[in-house]
């Protein structure tokens, strides 16, 4: 894919990511309604509100988008798609439900089962996350406002940090709040290194990883392709890694199955 039509679909996927983001935090902010999907997890009317909202931006395209709230095609359809978008509306919907203030907005796109671009928008910190393999990663402060004022990628970038930019004293692991185990507790307790751990809820513990201020996450519960999809671009173009728990391959995106192995996201 030419650079300008990375750029172009980087661009409309952060549009989708802030628009999106601002209207969950005004859910956030107002009435969260909540009721239970038929796989026993939790969904509010701020995830289906934020799916219309990227959906809408997304078809321009006529790319095949993969979401969380959205009816999933077959795998005998997904497998003739080059290109597809995986899109978590809302990622950490137990942090939100929770008040708490580490959930996301999770855009990224797949070419081949690899992802090529991610973006990740955090609306309580109004802090976005993006990435291509053609132009690296970045961070971006105060996002509602840059964008607002700059709608070029190539301005966005520029009030931009390149990522990493940080470097850990000691050895972080970055944990979940919601989501720890047995298994993810003994792992951690293994290892004999001089260490310290972060804890920090949805998407933000890839962006961690991302940023250089922690060094691994490993993630031994289920995770879906949405979940990890947009971080894993991230990661990948800041230098970092995703890669199959005991087996070192990376991350592949649009299986047949969607739920992902266990990994190890790793500097």
């Amino acid at each position: 894919m030419k650079s300008e039509e990375l750029n172009k679909l980087l661009q409309t996927a952060i549009d989708a990511s802030i628009e999106a983001g601002i209207q969950i935090k005004d859910v956030f902010n107002t009435k969260i309604r909540v009721s239970i999907k038929r796989n026993l997890t939790p969904v509010t009317n701020a995830d289906k509100i934020a799916n219309q909202i990227i959906i809408d931006r997304l078809s321009q395209f006529e790319i095949p988008i993969i979401s969380e709230e959205s009816k999933i095609a077959p795998y005998e359809e997904r497998s003739k798609w080059g290109y597809c978008w995986l899109v978590d509306p809302l990622d950490g919907t137990k942090e939100f439900i929770a008040h708490r203030n580490d959930f996301t907005v999770n855009i990224a796109l797949i070419c081949n089962g690899i992802p090529v671009l991610g973006v990740i928008y955090a609306p309580a910190y109004d802090l976005l996350y993006f990435a291509s393999e053609q132009i690296g990663s970045f961070r971006l402060k105060n996002a509602t406002k840059v964008i607002g004022e700059n709608r070029s990628i190539e301005s966005v970038i520029s009030e931009s940090t390149k990522l990493p930019d940080a470097k850990t004293d000691t050895y972080t692991y970055v944990v979940s709040r919601s989501h720890i185990n047995h298994k993810t507790q003994k792992y951690l307790e293994s290892n004999n290194r001089e260490k310290v751990f972060i804890s920090k809820g949805s998407s933000l513990k890839l962006c961690a990883i991302a940023e250089g201020s922690a060094d691994e996450y490993p993630r031994f519960g289920r995770t879906m392709e949405w979940d990890i999809a947009a971080g894993d671009a991230i990661l990948r173009y800041a230098g970092a890694k995703v890669r199959i728990f005991e087996i070192e391959n990376l991350l592949n995106y649009n299986k047949p199955d969607l739920v992902n192995p266990e990994f190890i996201a790793s500097r």
